[in-house]
Formats: C-alpha cells, structure tokens, sequence
C-alpha cells in the first residue's frame, strides 16, 4: 500500500515538473505584435521606423524627410524578400545586403552622435529577437 501511495506521489510529481517546464514566459501581446507586423505593408513599417527615429535620435525636420525616404525604400525591398517565402542562404544574404545598404544611407543622413544612438536601437531590437527566438537547436 505505501508502495503505491509512494509510487502515485512520484508520478505525479514528475508530470508535474515536465508540465511546468513546458511552459513559455512569452509575453502574450508579442504573437498579436509579430501577426500585426506581418500584415502590415511597407508604408506602415517605414512610418512607423521614422517615428521611433525621430522621438529616440531628435530628427530635424530635413532628416525626418530623409530617413522617411531611406525607411520606405528598404521596407519595401525587405517586403519583395519576404513575399519570396524563401528562407535560405541566399535570401539571408540579401536581407543583410539590404540592411546594409540601409545603414549606409542613413550614415550619411545622421549626425556621428545620431547614428551611435541608432546603432544601439538596432543592436538592442536585434537582441529583443534573439530573446524572443529562445534556444535553437544546433541544425
């Protein structure tokens, strides 16, 4: 009888823990950002990106046209590699090319002070992701 009773005890002690260790600390408005930001077009996505940059970085009124310009241009480029679906080599390469390209342009928009604040905005995003993402397997 203690044999069961003890046996029962560790059981469900077991599941427990393996259902406790299932769960996921995702915030639950991060799958409804992630499904917004998805459906949203290119023009949405750079207006939003200019915004940020203007409230974080203090945009004068010439480089908030200016950064407005670069926002919607690689939005738009980043948007004809996402509609392709492909998520290969080749298609990684492009979006860094294009991210690259993107910093550059705006490099020589912002001020030195400007571009140090934007490049820790985008280290930070790039790390929220990281986070996000959680452990990945070794592939």
């Amino acid at each position: 009888m203690k044999t069961n009773l003890l046996l029962a005890a560790l059981v469900s002690a077991f599941v427990s823990v393996q259902a406790v260790a299932q769960t996921t600390t995702e915030d639950p408005n991060r799958a409804e950002r992630r499904g917004r930001m998805a459906a949203s077009t290119p023009e949405q996505r750079a207006e939003r990106q200019t915004a940020q940059m203007k409230k974080q970085l203090t945009l004068t009124a010439e480089q908030e046209t200016a950064v407005a310009a670069i926002n919607l241009k690689y939005a738009q480029q980043a948007q004809k590699l996402m509609t392709n679906g492909d998520r290969d080599r080749e298609t990684l390469k492009q979006a860094r090319d294009v991210m690259q390209g993107k910093d550059g342009e705006l490099k020589a928009v912002l001020s030195k002070e400007q571009y140090q604040q934007y490049e820790t905005m985008r280290d930070e995003q790039r790390n929220r992701m990281r986070e996000g993402r959680g452990p990945r397997n070794n592939r």
